[in-house]
C-alpha cells in the first residue's frame, strides 16, 4: 500500500473550480493537506433562506481512494440541531449537484415544538425510475425535554435501527422498559447501558421505502416522547395499558414457544409412532432447524417472565423536576405554591381561610 501525499497547492486549485464557480470558497486554514481534506467557508443563512433563520452550511471534500471523493454537507441549526448530507463519487462537478438538489429544509421535520434532524446517503441507483440517486436515511436525532433521541441505521438488510435515549443534564427515574414497544411489534424493549438506554426499531424493505417506514416510525416516536415525558409517569400506563400488557404477552412467546417444544417431545413418549412416519421424520430433524432458525434472527430471543406492568408512584420523570410538583387531595400534582383545583382564590375563599385560622394575637393598638 502506498502512502499518499499531502495535497498541492496546484491539486486544491483544480478540485475547487467547481466550487468557487457556485460562490463556495475553501478554507484554507481548516482544511488538512495531509490527511487530503478540504473544508469549505461556512454559509450562513438569513431569513430568507429556504430553512430556519441563523442555520450554517459547510461541505467538506474527502480523498477516499485514487479517483474517488466524498462530498459531505453539515447543517447546524442555531438550536443545535445537525445533520448531515454524504455522497461519493469521482465527478466533483456531480457530487456538487447531487448535493445541491437537496433541500436543507428535507433533513429538519418538526414534530410539536421538537425538531427531528435527519441526515441521508446518497448513492447512485437505476432502480428508481426518473430518480437518479438514492436517499437512505443514516442517523436522524431529535432534543427531547431532558432527553436526546438517537438513531442509526444499519446499512446491511433486514437489520433493525439502533436506538439510544441519553441523558441532556439532569438524570431521569428508571424508564419503563416498554416505553417505545408499546408503541407496536417494530419498536424493542429499552436496555440499560451507561447512563442512558438502547433500544431497536425493525426496519424492514429494501431502499427507498426502508428508510420511508424509519422516518414515519421516528415521527411518530418522537410524539409520543415528548407528551409522555411532559406528563406524570403514571399517565404513561393509563394511556398504554393494554398495550403494555400485550408487550409483556410477546416477550413470553419465546419462553412460551419452548415450553410447548418441551411438552411435544415428553408426549411423544408415550405415544406409538412408526420410525418411517412423517411425524417421526419432522421429530427427528427439528432440532437443527429450529438451531438454523435461530442464526438467522437479527436478535436472539429471551427466555423470560416479564413482570406485570404497573403504573409508576413518581411524581415526575426527572427527580429535580418533582419539588416543583405537590400531590393534589385526588391524587394528582398540581405545580408548587399553586392554587389546587378545590380551592379557588377569590375573595370568598380568602375570607373562609382567615375564618378557620388559628387563634389570632391581639395587638394593644387595636384595643
Amino acid at each position: 500500500m502506498t502512502e499518499r501525499r499531502p495535497l498541492t497547492h496546484h491539486e486544491i486549485l483544480r478540485l475547487i473550480e467547481p466550487f468557487a464557480g457556485r460562490g463556495r470558497h475553501v478554507d484554507l486554514a481548516a482544511s488538512d493537506r495531509i490527511e487530503r481534506r478540504l473544508l469549505f467557508k461556512p454559509i450562513v443563512h438569513g431569513d430568507d433562506a429556504e430553512v430556519f433563520e441563523g442555520a450554517i452550511e459547510v461541505l467538506q471534500l474527502e480523498d477516499l481512494r485514487p479517483s474517488v471523493w466524498r462530498l459531505i454537507r453539515t447543517t447546524k441549526l442555531p438550536t443545535g440541531e445537525t445533520a448531515q448530507l454524504v455522497t461519493e463519487g469521482s465527478d466533483l462537478g456531480e457530487l456538487l449537484d447531487r448535493i445541491e438538489s437537496v433541500s436543507l429544509r428535507t433533513h429538519f421535520v418538526g414534530v410539536g415544538d421538537v425538531v427531528l434532524a435527519r441526515s441521508y446517503r446518497l448513492d447512485p441507483t437505476a432502480r428508481v425510475p426518473g430518480d437518479p440517486f438514492l436517499m437512505a436515511l443514516t442517523t436522524a436525532e431529535a432534543r427531547l425535554n431532558g432527553l436526546t433521541l438517537s438513531v442509526k441505521t444499519s446499512t446491511a438488510r433486514g437489520y433493525p435501527a439502533e436506538i439510544e435515549l441519553s441523558p441532556q443534564e439532569e438524570q431521569p427515574h428508571e424508564l419503563p422498559d416498554d416505553l417505545l414497544a408499546a408503541l407496536g411489534w417494530n419498536w424493542g424493549l429499552l436496555r440499560r447501558r451507561g447512563t442512558g438506554w438502547i433500544g431497536t426499531l425493525r426496519a424492514p424493505g429494501r431502499e427507498p421505502d426502508r428508510s420511508r417506514r424509519v422516518e414515519t416510525a421516528l415521527e411518530r416516536g418522537v410524539a409520543h416522547l415528548a407528551q409522555t415525558l411532559a406528563e406524570p409517569p403514571r399517565q404513561f400506563h393509563q394511556k398504554f395499558a393494554r398495550a403494555r400488557w400485550g408487550v409483556a404477552f410477546r416477550r413470553t412467546i419465546p419462553l412460551l414457544g419452548a415450553v410447548a417444544l418441551f411438552a411435544g417431545a415428553l408426549a411423544m413418549v408415550f405415544i406409538d409412532v412408526p420410525q418411517d412416519s412423517p411425524l417421526a421424520l419432522m421429530m427427528f430433524n427439528a432440532p437443527p432447524i429450529l438451531l438454523a432458525t435461530l442464526f438467522t434472527l437479527q436478535e436472539m430471543p429471551r427466555l423470560e417472565i416479564p413482570s406485570a406492568p404497573r403504573p409508576s408512584r413518581a411524581p415526575s420523570w426527572f427527580p429535580g423536576r418533582a419539588q416543583n410538583v405537590r400531590p393534589s387531595p385526588e391524587g394528582g400534582e398540581s405545580p408548587e405554591g399553586g392554587a389546587s383545583p378545590e380551592k379557588g382564590t377569590g375573595p370568598e375563599n380568602v375570607r373562609s381561610s382567615q375564618n378557620v385560622a388559628g387563634p389570632q394575637t391581639i395587638l394593644p393598638s387595636e384595643v
